[in-house]
């Protein structure tokens, strides 16, 4: 009697955690390995249209990885050289095909280094091919959502909450900004969402009339600044002018040279000197002694301290004597 069927001991990894071909992942903690062993099919190399080649029997996640062992159904066409490419080692790779996404997650901290597609979080597969090189041309595995429908992996690059119908795994962190729980339904993350935009909006509009609010102050302070270096100036000049250290004209001039430099207005006016007249000058000049010719009371003018009459009792003792006398024998 003719065998319907053989099953292999050789065992197959269908699939792991690492970066595919097409630059995405399937995670093995989220493999619903249940579903798929309601009907664990698949073809030779996803050639559904030339019938059901393998069948796969214990199927396992042993760790990361999810494995398998072939049964080959030789009543197939193809069954006794597939039979002889495994027994041969031949064919020694599997491939999930007819992918089911149920989460996926563009968060880039769980992407592995050259991952450019989405992250699959949760998903099963609905038939798992024998191929000669796993992802090849010859063997693409496409995906699909819960309704049959074609996912495009450019689509979902865009990494919108829902594509298709397809929820997509948002990081936690989100959900802690948002105030939901992970288990959040669409309608609960679209009203938080919908919420936080209405307060962004107010933060918005507050923020806006705080700006306004602080133009206006800063105008009223530059104001105030502006008052103060009038007032500042106007009172050096005032007082310079008094001490006739400047005329009206120059007044004027430094007025407007200096209207926002009050310090250095102030430097250049103390090193002006006061006007005196040239009579003033020249009495004064004349009304000069010098200090061999001081008598007594000119040395407690120009020296309070007294430093001087002690030194000159010391140096010239006649001298002093002479002075002393002058000015308390009477």
């Amino acid at each position: 009697m003719m065998e319907k069927l053989k099953k292999t001991d050789r065992e197959y990894v269908l699939s792991d955690s690492s970066v595919n071909e097409y630059g995405f992942r399937l995670l093995t903690s989220g493999y619903q390995i249940e579903e798929y062993r309601k009907n664990p099919i698949g073809y030779y190399m996803h050639r559904r249209d030339e019938g059901i080649v393998v069948r796969w029997d214990d199927l396992c996640v042993n760790g990361d990885v999810i494995t398998g062992k072939p049964v080959i159904n030789l009543m197939n066409g193809r069954g006794e050289q597939t039979w002889s490419e495994v027994e041969n080692g031949f064919l020694n790779a599997a491939s999930v095909g007819h992918i089911v996404v149920l989460e996926y997650s563009m968060d880039r901290e769980l992407m592995l280094p050259g991952q450019t597609g989405p992250t699959i979080t949760k998903w099963y597969n609905k038939e798992c091919s024998l191929v000669d090189i796993p992802g090849n041309c010859n063997a693409l595995t496409k995906l699909y959502d819960a309704q049959e429908n074609e996912l495009n992996l450019m689509d979902m690059n865009i990494g919108s909450h829902k594509m298709k119908g397809l929820p997509v795994a948002m990081p936690a962190e989100l959900y802690a900004v948002l105030n939901v729980a992970a288990s959040a339904s669409d309608g609960e993350v679209l009203a938080a969402v919908k919420t936080l935009s209405l307060e962004c909006q107010k933060l918005s509009a507050e923020n806006a009339a705080l700006s306004a609010e602080m133009v206006v102050l800063q105008q009223q302070a530059s104001a105030i600044s502006a008052a103060r270096k009038s007032l500042e100036i106007e009172g050096l000049l005032n007082r310079a002018l008094e001490e006739k250290r400047i005329t009206t004209e120059l007044k004027g001039k430094l007025a407007v040279d200096y209207a926002n430099n009050p310090e250095g207005l102030k430097v250049l006016l103390m090193a002006m000197p006061a006007y005196r007249a040239i009579a003033e000058q020249l009495r004064g000049k004349s009304a000069d002694k010098t200090e061999g010719e001081w008598v007594w009371d000119d040395y407690e003018k120009n020296d309070p301290t007294g430093n001087k009459l002690k030194d000159l009792r010391s140096d010239d003792p006649v001298r002093y004597k002479a002075l002393f006398e002058k000015k308390f024998a009477a």
